[in-house]
């Protein structure tokens, strides 16, 4: 492999200044601890589930310690299949699968991509686009991307763009979502519940996997659970409902493995499948229905850790990937893990903005928001919608280095100071010490 091509495929995986600021910025919320609260023994009988503090997308292995993009490769290039987790609206987990698909194409096999974000019939402009054919600004038009998909464009076209600069084959891999809903609509209906396909029309059918290959027993209680979290979610206990869930999500997946199979035979190349974690983590989505299509195949299981519990079972490669939440307000906010715990941490603050008028500034821990400890960006919703509710000022306090911070954003709703007169606020000191959590 030219030296210059992987030093650019390196360069990107290169993150030493920003790993320095969060070490410092952790340290010192470390000596701030110290000094507030009581000092005791540190429990001894908790495994340790990373060796590590990783910076945003650092590689691990499944043993919670440092994965070099270099061994990466190695410990990818076997793989006939690379399927890899992202949740669809994490800008670091995005980034994260652009890095991976350029080292993955400097691999011995070469590299081909499937994409659940793209209906398989709309794999003709991927190849289209790949070739040079259509313009980036074309793009997302022309897959029809708003109604197909619909989360964020900008976020995606960066791996577009890779798919074209290193000119890997690729292919959607998805069932177009109408048919899915006219798939959902007849499954729910009486006379057809049992098997709703055949009441479907010939071009329909036609965008389904020839083989739909149920859940494994296993997978059936997950299943449940992703149930309860859909807006549907109150018939979690319909038997009926249960049935159409359970199938549309074995047609999901089974679609995507049928697609990244006749990928892998149609270029010889391995296969590289950006889908949401739900679908790779444990192995029982697509890649449980890619071994049976493809018996004996290698499959290397990569998903974004959020610095939560560290299940080994989940993937062989997992990215160190904070959630994040980019406000309105101008701030991002990223969870970041600390000890036991999280911590959450001012990523961005961007300029001009109300969150920049109110005092805030990247680097800034935030340990209250409203009422509240901020112990993950789930508080900051609970503070907002009180904040929204009583129409009062939205609150943070802040850590910075060893000073403690209050800093008010003003009413939610309110437009911000470059649209209209919200209040210049400042950050103001609420102790010259270091800040206690409560």
């Amino acid at each position: 492999m030219p030296s210059e091509i992987l030093s650019r495929a390196l360069a990107s995986a290169c993150r030493s200044r920003g790993a320095a600021r969060l070490t410092a910025l952790l340290l010192s919320l470390a000596l701030a601890l110290l000094l507030a609260a009581c000092a005791r023994p540190a429990p001894l009988n908790q495994p340790m589930a990373v060796g590590f503090l990783p910076a945003p997308g650092e590689f691990l292995t499944d043993g919670g310690d440092r994965l070099s993009p270099e061994d990466f490769l190695a410990r990818a290039q076997n793989a006939t299949y690379v399927l890899i987790g992202e949740a669809h609206g994490q800008p670091c987990d995005h980034e994260a699968e652009r890095r991976m698909l350029t080292l993955l194409a400097h691999g011995k096999q070469g590299l081909a991509v499937g994409l659940e974000m793209v209906p398989a019939k709309n794999s003709a402009v991927l190849q289209d686009f790949v070739a040079g054919r259509i313009a980036p600004e074309d793009l997302a038009a022309r897959l029809d991307w708003p109604r197909t998909w619909g989360h964020p464009f900008p976020r995606y076209l960066p791996i577009f763009l890779t798919l074209r600069e290193w000119k890997l084959p690729s292919a959607g891999l998805n069932v177009p979502p109408e048919v899915i809903r006219r798939l959902s609509a007849a499954a729910m209906d009486n006379a057809t519940a049992s098997d709703p396909v055949p009441s479907l029309s010939a071009e329909d059918q036609a965008q389904l996997p020839k083989r739909i290959i149920p859940p494994a027993p296993e997978q059936l209680a997950f299943l449940r659970e992703v149930m309860s979290e859909h807006p549907q979610g109150r018939n979690a206990e319909d038997p009926k409902q249960i049935a159409r869930f359970q199938l549309i999500q074995s047609v999901w997946d089974s679609a995507m493995a049928e697609a990244a199979v006749r990928l892998r035979q149609t270029t010889g190349k391995q296969v590289a499948v950006l889908a949401g974690t739900a679908h790779v983590e444990g192995g029982l989505g697509i890649a449980r229905r890619i071994r049976v299509l493809d018996p004996g195949a290698e499959i290397l299981l990569i998903s974004p850790w959020r610095g939560d519990d560290f299940d080994p079972e989940d993937a062989q490669v997992r990215v160190y990937c904070p959630i994040s939440f980019e406000s309105r307000m101008g701030m991002t906010l990223e969870d970041r893990p600390f000890g036991e715990e999280s911590i959450v941490v001012v990523s961005q603050v961007r300029r001009g903005s109300r969150a920049e008028a109110a005092g805030l500034r990247p680097g800034d821990v935030v340990t209250r928001a409203g009422g509240y400890r901020m112990r993950s960006l789930t508080t900051l919703h609970l503070a907002g919608s009180d904040a929204y509710k009583n129409k009062s000022s939205l609150k943070l306090t802040i850590s910075r280095g060893n000073a403690c911070y209050t800093v008010d954003l003003g009413p939610l709703g309110k437009q911000g100071p470059a649209q209209s007169s919200a209040p210049k606020a400042q950050a103001a000191p609420l102790s010259a010490s270091p800040a206690t959590p409560k």
